[in-house]
């Protein structure tokens, strides 16, 4: 026998003579037209998936032979294809931590008691190893959802699917319209205090039918549940139903459903809701509406359904695409790739993993974008924690990361150390690993990258060049058109006030009577006369206030440039209120570009700045140079245009303002920049992107710089 079948820990496992649980059931599946083996207990809590040269010894595991006896009858059976002792042991490994295997001496009781003090004992480990994450099992729900499944088989299973459906695709269809309406509400409301405990009351109910849901689609087609409970993730209760036994299920197409059935329900939550939001006048009635719409579909497409995490969508993605544990054998295959290319691993072709084209495309991207996913919703929780129980939550949330980032580093390298297949390379190894460190940090550290961000900005147009209607009246002349060119200080149009002229004769009329009645009072004395001097400043001021205000009747220009007056084009005889926009003066200078940009960006900016780069939305394809011409003074709230909020197409989200002005939930920094080309100015308010170039740097420079503004942000410091 070649030493490549052979193992040193052989003899450890040789005479044992395991046998399958007398409870579990081997059941065949076809994956990309390959055979699979299911094992599973009765209850299809315990689920083990086979291949097919797997399945050869999991097979003959009946107490009867040895290992040994196996191993030599699959050696005489197979030849060289034949499974080595190193297989045989991984394989014996994965079915006793599945719990289905058994020993031949064990009484049965025995067995089952051993089992359940294994499973009390897991639940304190995973609550030691992921304080963050706590499971409790509370009721069997299988004789409940066997008597709705009996109720609800009296409507045809394509009617459960197809009314759904139709609910989803008429909210679909009706979304665009309320649009607005929907993203008006902004965050302010939806993050205060009072809001957020409404959604903690909406939450567990929710995902409640979402688990109903999994179990109704289990029990509909023969499976068994026997276990719902709560899982408190930060905390927070969130039910959950075991439902497991799906996995036994011959079709990929039932597995599926089952797997999609609480995503269907909420989504199906979320257009009912929308639907009633439509019709329900303001009130708590429709905030409810709002937040059920709001946690069934976005935490839905967020978490559950979304395959990058191991939760619904990823088990209806491993089902369709018929690649089952895609995420475990996407690691593996990286695993091994990395020990036959870059470590030197002499490994047999049969022993490695057989895989075929699709599999291999799957392979290569879904296990990195899965990995990064995971962080950044650990990271996202951590520092929810952390910002809401301060000191035991930064703790908790620097275990949680320690054991997300850390712990799985740790675990990789001291399985890298202890891998016979590695050691065995010997000095090989040790250079593909080291290579492998040195590149990775020559290219983190020592490589410098381009480094630029993108913003955006909006023609920006002087306030002094606003045309506001100074009082309210009707426009009696117009001296200049629309469009022409006009000097400062030229006349534009007047205006008639005939209550500012009223007011005018009334004012002079007061202080003509109170002028009369300080003649009298002088002679009657000094005394009396300071009195209605008095009165005589006061009618004076006023007078002088009236005709000011009369003078500003005539408009003229207060710079150089062209009469814009848009929607004016017949503007005489038209009626305005007071500052009422009624045009512009477009200077014929070049445009000045104000740019709103995060905090993040304002130190580099303020040091680190390389060159500008714009393009205006109308001409996406057309870049100009640009310089910064000043900086607005401090950061604040306010956006200088809507075009930069969410609701415009922009980057910044938005609270709603009693005054009217568009103030940004984030502080955020203005800058004005000038064009180098003198290019002729565009439309005013036009969308402007900007690119900021800053000197190259490594990544691991700008992870970490990135790292501290989070930090810094978060934590207010």
């Amino acid at each position: 026998m070649s030493d490549a079948h052979s193992s040193s820990d052989w003899y450890r496992i040789s005479e044992a003579r395991p046998r399958l649980r007398r409870d579990v059931r081997v059941i065949r599946h076809m994956y990309l037209g390959q055979p699979w083996y299911i094992l599973s207990n009765r209850t299809g809590t315990k689920v083990h998936r086979l291949t097919a040269a797997a399945q050869e010894v999991a097979g003959r595991l009946a107490g009867r032979n040895s290992v040994e006896e196996i191993w030599l009858e699959l050696s005489d059976k197979l030849g060289q294809s034949a499974p080595s002792q190193d297989e045989i042991i991984r394989l014996l490994s994965q079915l006793h931590q599945s719990d289905l295997l058994e020993a031949t001496e064990t009484p049965l009781l025995s067995d089952m008691l051993e089992r359940r003090d294994k499973d009390r004992l897991q639940i304190w480990r995973k609550l030691l190893l992921n304080p963050l994450s706590v499971t409790v099992p509370m009721i069997d729900p299988d004789r409940p959802l066997r008597a709705l499944c009996a109720a609800m088989s009296l409507i045809p299973r394509a009617i459960w699917w197809l009314v759904p459906l139709l609910i989803v695709a008429i909210a679909l269809a009706l979304l665009p319209v309320h649009w607005r309406a929907l993203t008006d509400r902004g965050l302010e409301g939806f993050l205060d205090l009072e809001n957020l405990a409404l959604i903690a009351l909406i939450y567990p109910v929710v995902k409640a039918f979402h688990e109903i849901g999994h179990g109704v689609a289990v029990r509909a087609r023969g499976g068994e549940v026997h276990e719902m409970g709560l899982m408190f993730i930060a905390f927070y209760p969130i039910p959950y139903v075991e439902a497991s036994a799906a996995l036994v299920f011959p079709s990929k197409w039932d597995r599926a459903a089952v797997a999609g059935a609480g995503v269907a329900v909420e989504l199906v939550i979320a257009s009912l809701a929308f639907l009633l939001w439509i019709g329900v006048e303001p009130g708590t009635a429709r905030t409810i509406l709002f937040n059920t719409m709001v946690i069934s579909g976005l935490s839905t497409l967020a978490v559950n359904g979304n395959p990058l995490l191991k939760f619904d969508g990823y088990h209806v993605l491993c089902d369709l695409i018929e690649i089952p544990n895609l995420g475990k054998r996407g690691n593996e295959w990286w695993g091994e790739m990395t020990r036959v290319h870059l470590l030197g691993t002499d490994e047999r072709a049969r022993t490695r993993m057989q895989t075929t084209g699709w599999e291999r495309l799957w392979f290569i991207f879904y296990p990195p974008a899965a990995f990064a996913y995971r962080v950044f919703i650990s990271l996202t929780i951590a520092l929810f924690v952390a910002t809401t129980y301060r000191l035991v939550g930064v703790a908790l949330a620097l275990w949680s990361m320690t054991l997300m980032l850390l712990w799985p580093m740790a675990k990789t390298a001291h399985k890298a150390v202890t891998d016979p297949r590695i050691r065995a390379a010997g000095a090989r190894a040790v250079a593909g690993a080291g290579g492998m460190a040195a590149v990775a940090l020559f290219a983190l550290f020592l490589v410098p990258l381009p480094h630029y961000a993108v913003v955006q900005g909006v023609t920006w147009l002087p306030s002094e060049a606003v045309l506001r209607a100074p009082q309210a009246g009707h426009i009696v002349t117009v001296a200049a058109q629309d469009g022409a060119m006009v000097t400062a200080g030229a006349p534009l149009l007047s205006l008639d006030a005939p209550e500012l002229a009223a007011e005018q004769r009334v004012s002079a009329a007061r202080l003509e009577r109170a002028q009369a009645q300080y003649n009298v009072a002088r002679v009657a004395g000094e005394a009396e006369a300071a009195q209605y001097r008095q009165r005589v400043d006061e009618a004076r001021t006023a007078l002088a206030d009236a005709r000011a205000r009369l003078s500003e009747l005539e408009m003229r220009a207060p710079l150089t440039g062209h009469l814009d007056l848009p929607g004016q084009t017949v503007p005489k005889g038209q009626f305005v209120t007071r500052g009422a926009q009624i045009g512009h003066i477009l200077p014929g200078t070049p445009p000045v570009i104000r740019m709103a940009v995060p905090q993040d960006y304002v130190n580099m900016i303020r040091d680190d700045l390389r060159g500008i780069d714009v393009r205006f939305a109308s001409h996406p394809a057309i870049e100009h140079g640009a310089r910064i011409l000043r900086e607005v003074p401090a950061g604040r709230d306010i956006l200088p245009s809507r075009v930069l909020a969410i609701e415009g197409g922009g980057p910044f989200a938005t609270v709603p303002s009693d005054d009217g002005t568009t103030r940004s939930v984030t502080r955020i920094f203005q800058f004005d920049l000038g064009l180098h080309d003198g290019a002729a100015p565009p439309v005013y308010g036009l969308r402007a992107h900007v690119r900021l170039r800053f000197s190259p740097k490594p990544l691991a420079v700008r992870v970490g710089r990135s790292i501290r503004s989070l930090f810094l942000s978060t934590f207010d410091v």
